[in-house]
């Protein structure tokens, strides 16, 4: 066994689902396509994770909308909006 210094690593995040939730908010109250999955069922997973603040990047819970749409091709997309312009901590945005 060897000691190895090195800084710890940031923990594990999803910067693209950040993202995305940032720009949400930057245009409360419009819908965005934000997914596109290959099974209904896992975008339906996913809008529910979004709504219910689950998904970390889109809480707190209720502040985001989300649904999920099936395609003719078997797929399914995802589509959410930020539902206010408070950040539902009483504090203008």
């Amino acid at each position: 066994m060897h000691a190895l210094f090195q800084p710890l690593p940031a923990p594990n995040r999803d910067q693209a689902a950040h993202d995305t939730a940032e720009a949400l908010r930057d245009r409360p109250g419009q819908w965005a396509r934000i997914e596109t999955l290959g099974n209904p069922n896992r975008a339906a997973n996913l809008a529910y994770r979004i709504r219910s603040g689950r998904h970390k990047a889109f809480q707190p819970a209720g502040a985001f909308e989300a649904t999920a749409r099936s395609s003719d091709d078997g797929t399914a997309s995802v589509y959410a909006r930020y539902t206010a312009a408070a950040d539902h901590t009483g504090i203008a945005r």
